[in-house]
């Protein structure tokens, strides 16, 4: 479902990426551990089209999804029009997704009145209610204490065992990685590329 072939990508004068290729298929999660800077997000941002300036070849599906290191909401809306305004679903089905999450009361308050814990909870249900073929997620438990990182890793387990996604996921964390994934790289190095296994 996704095969993608690096042979490069630089930012200004600096080549960050070098050889990086690998396939995952539908239900599978790639976990992309490494330390902060070394290029995981601009691997998403490449999977997601967001920056095309790169050599090489990318084959993903055009339905995707992702969840950002901080929850892109729309501040103005309710947390029911962040699922129906976004991802054009009904409100029954977004009530449904904001349900899944532990929401489902919450559905009228703007994401200024929510916790960076609910607001996290909410980034996860817009993402999921779009019903990707692919989804990235960029660090999505990052700034948030050990009991809410254990308690988004059970939510996150439960919707990606609940749905056949082809997903990728980075973080920092080997223990994030060996919770959520069926596959481990290492990015590393500079430029940055993969060593598989993951120590």
């Amino acid at each position: 479902m996704i095969s993608v072939s690096i042979d490069s990508k630089s930012i200004g004068d600096t080549k960050v990426l070098g050889r990086v290729s690998f396939e995952i298929s539908e239900g599978e999660t790639l976990a992309v551990v490494g330390p902060s800077g070394v290029g995981k997000t601009t691997l998403l941002r490449v999977l997601a089209g967001l920056d095309t300036e790169f050599e090489g070849q990318v084959q993903v599906p055009e339905h995707c999804a992702m969840v950002f290191q901080e929850p892109a909401l729309l501040p103005w809306r309710s947390a029911l029009q962040n699922l129906t305004l976004v991802n054009g679903v009904s409100d029954a089905a977004a009530r449904a997704a904001l349900g899944e999450v532990g929401l489902r009361d919450l559905a009228n308050r703007f994401p200024g009145q929510l916790s960076l814990g609910q607001r996290r909870r909410l980034s996860l249900a817009r993402a999921f209610s779009a019903a990707p073929d692919m989804l990235l997620m960029d660090e999505p438990f990052v700034s948030l204490d050990a009991p809410l990182v254990e308690e988004m890793l059970e939510l996150t387990e439960s919707l990606l065992a609940s749905r056949s996604i082809a997903t990728v996921f980075v973080s920092h964390a080997m223990e994030e990685a060996q919770r959520l994934a069926t596959r481990i790289v290492r990015l590393t190095g500079s430029p940055a590329v993969f060593e598989d296994p993951a120590p």
